[in-house]
């Protein structure tokens, strides 16, 4: 499993994705009807279906059936969706204005109105300590939600808040959810409790959970937004853990199991297989699916890294043009590394902050000597006393991962330094090895939203929830914790672009790549998009059946 660091800040748009030519206007008039079967690597089976818990995990069900104020496009930036536009203020007091679309409505027929955001407020606010640490303090800003009209209502915020786009990712529906434990009632299913019916605000509702295997959505006939889907029925196919690694849902689709696969996650080696398969299209671009390796410097991990010439010498060893040159350009010829641990690259706030580091052994030597190491009769650095033997953490079976782990190890090896390989399985490596701080490097990835360059205080500030290398500096913390409270994307890009200088002097973290995203269907399914986020199911509206299901 990758990480998502939720972002909660920041109003970044980003350039548009540079992708293989995808179906663009229909070829033909769309047929409505017919089934699609969808399996992918970040579709994983959550414990429950309220994303809003942070007990359940991700909920596919709450992607296809709600809707919020506004939505990610294929270019990972912000569109409205619910809301028409939204007013906001830069002087106190902090207003949002959020007018409601006109059209906008419940799968039952009811409007969505200003009660429907009052009441999403409540329910959430109510659960303070099930939620995310980063989406309950993002809420901890807002003062109050004041109801102006039945279209119109106003949020009053604390303070200045860069990612109120994140606020309210999905709308409940009042009428059906009030006087119900929200923290209890959408477990196992996405319904009005009162009739037992499903109810959303999305293209597609849920019809029936089968634990274990997939979840099936069936068409929401009153989608308000454009037009209803064309598809009658979606279905959404787990496999977990092999979501992780890819080889399964390449098989899957080479048996015509499922119509749709979208990852971030395959190898060189499965794409060219996709590639060969008759009537299949294979799609490749940028994600927003951020490699790394984060190295450890607080306690669980190798003393040695403590210190800041030993983890420069690890990233003057590490040949990063040659990682993405043997990981990604066979995929896509126009891949390269990436020089930021903040923006994407094709983000238009980008900054090579991170350029020095290209390989250099005599340079990674020189720093482990300034620190006293010496070189012993195997060639490999002994600091103090201790040899310079790093376990590297990664999840097992994963085919990309291996290779980029045994790249790095020969890389590293060449400069003096052991890399131990320790493979670990999705749960192990995130819920423990990671949480735990029981490792000295670890490679995987994270999953970058529209505001997610201000939400790097999770994962670089002191005491960040997400900040597994244990790294604690002080002026990067209070860069990154004011970019929060920044509105002009500029000015909070400097802001920002300074604490990554910063980074890239003490090397908490090496950037490498954005992983390629690859969308493979069907060449019977239409209009099915390649995008810089990872959902899946941007403009599922738009797909059809050339041929019925």
């Amino acid at each position: 499993m990758e990480r998502s660091f939720i972002a909660l800040v920041g109003l970044l748009a980003v350039a548009a994705v540079a992708a293989a030519p995808t179906a663009g206007a229909p070829e033909q008039t769309p047929k409505r009807g017919g089934t699609v079967v969808v399996g992918g690597a970040i579709l994983r089976e959550p414990a429950c279906l309220n994303g809003y818990l942070e007990r359940c995990g991700s909920s596919v069900a709450m992607t296809l059936a709600l809707r919020g104020p506004f939505s990610v496009g294929a270019d990972n930036a912000y569109r409205p969706d619910l809301v028409s536009h939204v007013a906001y203020t830069r002087t106190p007091p902090y207003t949002l204005t959020y007018y409601i679309r006109s059209r906008a409505r419940w799968s039952d027929g009811a409007s969505i109105t200003a009660r429907d955001f009052e009441f999403t407020y409540t329910a959430l606010r109510s659960l303070t300590k099930e939620l995310s640490p980063g989406v309950a303090r993002m809420y901890a800003v807002v003062r109050k939600v004041t109801v102006v009209d039945a279209k119109t209502v106003r949020v009053t915020l604390r303070s200045p808040l860069a990612g109120w786009r994140g606020l309210f990712q999905w709308i409940l529906p009042a009428h059906a959810l009030r006087g119900e434990d929200f923290s209890k009632v959408w477990l196992s299913g996405i319904q009005d409790p009162k009739t037992g019916r499903p109810i959303g605000s999305g293209p597609f509702l849920l019809e029936s959970w089968e634990r274990g295997r997939a979840v099936r959505f069936v068409r929401n006939a009153r989608y308000w937004k454009g037009h209803p889907a064309y598809l009658d029925r979606l279905v959404v196919r787990f496999c977990d853990p092999c979501a992780a690694f890819g080889d399964e849902q390449v098989g899957w689709m080479r048996a015509g199991e499922i119509d749709v696969l979208h990852s971030p996650v395959l190898s060189a080696a499965q794409v060219r297989e996709l590639r060969a398969l008759p009537r299949i299209r294979t799609l490749v671009g940028r994600s927003a699916n951020w490699e790394h390796i984060d190295i450890r410097l607080d306690e669980g991990g190798h003393p040695l890294l403590e210190r800041k010439r030993v983890r420069q010498a690890l990233a003057y060893g590490i040949d990063r043009v040659a990682l993405a040159r043997a990981l990604h350009m066979q995929i896509d010829p126009r891949y390269s590394l990436s020089d930021s641990a903040v923006f994407l690259t094709y983000s238009t706030h980008y900054q090579p902050n991170w350029q020095r580091y290209r390989r250099d052994r005599a340079e990674a030597r020189r720093l482990l000597e300034a620190e006293g190491c010496l070189m012993g009769s195997d060639r490999m650095y002994e600091c103090d006393g201790r040899r310079l033997s790093l376990r590297l953490a990664t999840l097992g079976g994963n085919a990309r991962r291996k290779q980029t782990l045994e790249l790095v190890q020969t890389q590293l090896r060449q400069v003096g330094i052991e890399i131990v390989p320790a493979y670990a399985p999705t749960n192990v490596l995130f819920n423990q090895i990671l949480r735990d701080g029981t490792f000295d490097l670890a490679l995987f990835s994270w999953v970058t939203g529209p505001d997610s360059p201000g939400g790097t205080v999770d994962l670089y500030g002191c005491g960040g929830d997400q900040n597994y290398s244990g790294y604690c500096q002080r002026l990067v913390t209070r860069d990154l914790d004011q970019a929060q409270r920044i509105l002009g994307p500029a000015r909070q890009a400097a802001v920002l672009n300074r604490a990554d200088a910063q980074l890239a002097r003490d090397v908490p973290v090496i950037p490498l790549f954005e992983n390629p995203l690859v969308v493979a269907h069907k060449a019977a399914v239409r209009n099915v998009r390649l995008t810089a986020q990872l959902d899946t199911f941007v403009g599922v509206e738009d797909w059809w059946l050339a041929s019925g299901r």
